[in-house]
């Protein structure tokens, strides 16, 4: 059975076995809970199927880091298990916890909680679709698909709209919503495309097996980073990941660029703030892809694996989340934009997600 990551024992050892590579430099870490106004809110899972996950914030204007901002926002209150998103839309923060099956909305400048939507099937992740209204992606448990329409107003879901199996993460462009389906527990190969006024099903595209992340570049086009497929026993890809270009005039795929390994998965796709090249992890490093290439690049710009990948768009700096051992707290490594390192800071549990402010 799948895990709400797509981690396998090949991918976890490299991982750890990155993990100790070269020394860091850390940065201060604050005492108390600063203005969560200008800096980078790291999503810490939290040990699987047990205890709560966390977030903490990094500050760019003193580069002080502070544990637990939620928690010590809230009284004490705890996310819950496990802490896998959060986005920030109009003011309002909303942070998706799995497990707990709940998106917690908080308020954009101090983290108090405002509200909790509940009803959920192993929620996600978050996107704001307009003043009035949100999409909440759910693996669903029976392998089924689905985004949770939200009144953004009240809290209260209004609408349920099918996509493939496992909804993952998401897109708006244009008027439509792009949905990656990983295939949850189970598999599928389909980004769902949704009318976004009419809240419909335009069209299922066929893409790699298990797509799971999607990215906008400068042009416009789509790009979805699929995982592949393994066999039975996890020890060998069936069908290996790819990199899949969509042109949303049309919604058809253009260009599809497969990766060569059957035994590493690729994972996290983001862009710079220009988005005119991509990123992701594989085969235990970080790469690099110009949109206008045709064919993957075979040069690394990290050479180090992590567990959740993000680029601050202010700056271009990497954060790369380190898990460590998985059991205790682990620590983001920041990257400048040539890939050099410039320092790290300890985190909660598994960090995993980033969300820049």
């Amino acid at each position: 059975m799948k895990t709400t990551q797509f981690i396998s024992i090949n991918a976890f050892a490299l991982i750890i076995a990155f993990a100790s590579c070269k020394k860091d430099t850390p940065v201060v870490q604050a005492s108390s809970t600063p203005a969560l106004t200008n800096g980078v809110f790291v999503i810490n899972q939290g040990p699987f199927q047990s205890g709560t996950g966390t977030i903490s914030f990094y500050n760019r204007s003193n580069s002080q880091v502070t544990t637990d901002v939620f928690q010590n926002a809230n009284n004490g209150y705890v996310l819950g298990n496990i802490a896998q998103s959060m986005a920030f839309y109009n003011g309002k923060g909303y942070i998706v916890v799995n497990n707990a099956e709940k998106v917690v909305v908080v308020n954009g400048n101090t983290l108090v909680e405002l509200a909790t939507i509940t009803n959920l099937t192993q929620p996600r992740y978050f996107l704001g679709i307009n003043s009035g209204k949100g999409y909440i992606s759910q693996w669903n448990a029976s392998g089924a698909g689905c985004i949770k329409v939200i009144n953004l107003t009240t809290s209260a879901i209004i609408n349920t709209i099918p996509t493939g199996a496992g909804a993952e993460n998401m897109l708006l462009s244009g008027n439509s919503v792009y949905v990656a389906c990983s295939g949850g527990d189970s598999n599928d190969s389909v980004v769902t495309v949704i009318d976004a006024t009419a809240d419909s099903v335009l069209k299922n595209i066929t893409v790699g097996a298990n797509p799971g992340w999607i990215q906008e570049d400068a042009n416009g086009k789509i790009w979805v980073l699929c995982a592949g497929k393994w066999n039975s026993s996890y020890s060998s890809l069936i069908t290996p990941g790819s990199l899949v270009r969509i042109n949303p005039a049309n919604n058809t795929v253009e260009l599809s660029l497969p990766f060569a390994s059957t035994t590493s998965q690729p994972s996290v796709l983001v862009t710079n703030s220009s988005k005119n090249m991509l990123y992701y992890i594989y085969n235990g490093e970080v790469y690099s892809q110009s949109i206008t290439s045709s064919s993957l690049n075979s040069t690394a710009v990290i050479n180090r694996s992590f567990y959740g990948l993000g680029i601050d768009p202010t700056n271009n700096y990497f954060y790369g989340a380190d898990a460590g051992n998985y059991t205790s707290n682990g620590k983001v490594i920041r990257y400048n934009a040539s890939g050099g390192i410039v320092d790290s800071f300890a985190v909660g549990v598994i960090p995993q997600n980033f969300c820049f402010k």
